[in-house]
């Protein structure tokens, strides 16, 4: 496939499968040997790593948004980083929701294979996301503060 047209897979996958919960669909975007890097403790491989992990994230954050900022491939991999936005209306591995909202950044990268995901290797803010939920204290700015959660305000003014 080409860069545009992994690119274009990812962009796809982030709003059928991660936005819109469409769970019959995985077996279109996911290899059949899908495995995920950063799964959880004792995730399932293939489809099922992710048939079993979005309804968990739904569960407790129902209105989750992934909204993609900017995409890079290289030959078989693609690298996106996502905003990420939602509330904790519902409880998450055993935390008790919140009620807060939180707004983080995501760096995954994906290995493409036969037009689909085969891999997938995540970063993701996680402390900002514990603090913002008022899970963990702290305070200090992370690279998602409200106001300073993209690239174009995470550095200053571009020249």
């Amino acid at each position: 496939m080409s860069a545009e047209a992994n690119k274009k897979l990812i962009h796809e996958v982030i709003d059928v499968i991660f936005n819109q919960q469409q769970l019959d669909r995985i077996e279109d975007y996911f290899a059949e040997d899908f495995f995920n890097h950063d799964g959880y403790p004792g995730a399932p491989t293939g489809p099922e790593a992710i048939r079993s992990y979005l309804p968990m994230m739904l569960k407790a954050f129902p209105d989750r948004v992934l909204t993609p900022e900017f995409t890079l491939c290289d030959g078989d991999r693609v690298v996106s980083r996502t905003i990420t936005e939602g509330t904790m209306t519902g409880n998450f591995m055993g935390i008790p929701p919140t009620g807060k909202p939180y707004r983080i950044t995501a760096t995954d990268t994906y290995r493409i294979r036969d037009r689909k995901i085969c891999e997938r290797w995540g970063n993701e803010d996680s402390l900002g996301m514990m603090q913002q939920l008022g899970l963990m204290e702290g305070g200090w700015r992370t690279a998602t503060s409200a106001d300073r959660g993209s690239v174009e305000g995470d550095y200053g003014p571009r020249d």
